[in-house]
């Protein structure tokens, strides 16, 4: 597996579907540049449903594998993004019920706005920043499903039939859970924000 995630340099693509001919043709070696095309995403859509990069970096490494196994099984009349994202959600869905790791608590949010302003000399910076963490603490506190609907719909910019097809959910439900999780990282942020004042004021 580690070769199939070794650089092959700076080349130009010639299309999923090229590359998959030559695996299915016993080149196995082309299957490195669908890695290289593909890692970026594969990665960071493992990170934000996994929560933390070393899950993420075996669910990455798992999905890959599992992808190459099964590229058979693959339907060149589909598009091969969506067959390897479906690959990671589950095995990133899998791996979490797995590990059943534990998430942060409200009281464990580790800033506010105050701590990012002193770390950056632009405010403007600062509260992207501190905005930014708040909106990462709100995913983690969702499940996992939520999690990768939200991933898949704001960082991967799928639209919903998109999502169904990756998640196996039906358009309408995934439209409803994202509904419901955009709803539950209002109220988390809010919460956080509230402890983060009423913090500053005791203090």
């Amino acid at each position: 597996m580690h070769t199939f995630m070794r650089q092959t340099g700076r080349m130009e693509y010639k299309g999923d579907i090229f590359y998959i001919g030559q695996v299915l043709e016993g080149n196995v070696n082309s299957f490195s540049h669908i890695v290289d095309r593909h890692k970026d995403h594969v990665f960071n859509l493992a990170v934000k449903i996994c929560g933390n990069r070393e899950d993420a970096e075996e669910v990455a490494q798992d999905s890959f594998l599992k992808a190459f196994r099964s590229i058979s099984g693959f339907k060149m009349k589909s598009s091969f993004a969506t067959w390897l994202y479906r690959i990671v959600y589950n095995s990133a869905i899998s791996h979490i019920r797995t590990r059943k790791r534990e998430i942060l608590s409200i009281e464990e949010f580790p800033a506010d706005a105050s701590d990012f302003l002193s770390s950056f000399t632009d405010e403007e910076e600062a509260l992207e920043q501190y905005r930014r963490s708040l909106v990462g603490f709100a995913l983690q506190k969702l499940s996992e499903d939520e999690r990768a609907i939200v991933t898949l719909y704001y960082y991967e910019e799928m639209n919903t039939e998109k999502i169904a097809e990756v998640t196996g959910i039906s358009r309408q439900n995934v439209k409803v859970r994202l509904f419901r999780a955009r709803q539950k990282m209002s109220e988390i942020i809010q919460n956080a924000e509230k402890k983060n004042i009423i913090y500053n004021e005791e203090n």
